[in-house]
């Protein structure tokens, strides 16, 4: 019997000798964005702080697979292809 195929989960991913940064699959990143609007409209955070969490919820937003904006969307190859290695420590 043959598994799904291998996915990238939401955590800390790095590209070859790039900056290591963090994947956050779509299916999480809405609900996140979803939870972290509510919470702005409630807050009494400062402007800054308000401004600097409204883009996150938006790019957090932007992966909602319904309505992608194609313009700003990175495509990668498949993450089977981009073939995982284990961190060197």
């Amino acid at each position: 019997m043959i598994g799904p195929a291998p996915r990238a989960e939401t955590g800390p991913m790095q590209f070859g000798n790039d900056w290591p940064g963090v994947f956050i699959r779509g299916d999480n990143a809405f609900h996140y964005a979803k939870e972290l609007i509510e919470v702005l409209e409630t807050s009494d955070a400062s402007p800054i702080q308000k401004a600097v969490l409204e883009g996150l919820a938006r790019t957090l937003a932007g992966c909602n697979a319904h309505v992608l904006d194609y313009e700003s969307l990175q495509m990668m190859s498949s993450y089977e292809e981009c073939r995982p290695v284990k961190a060197d420590k």
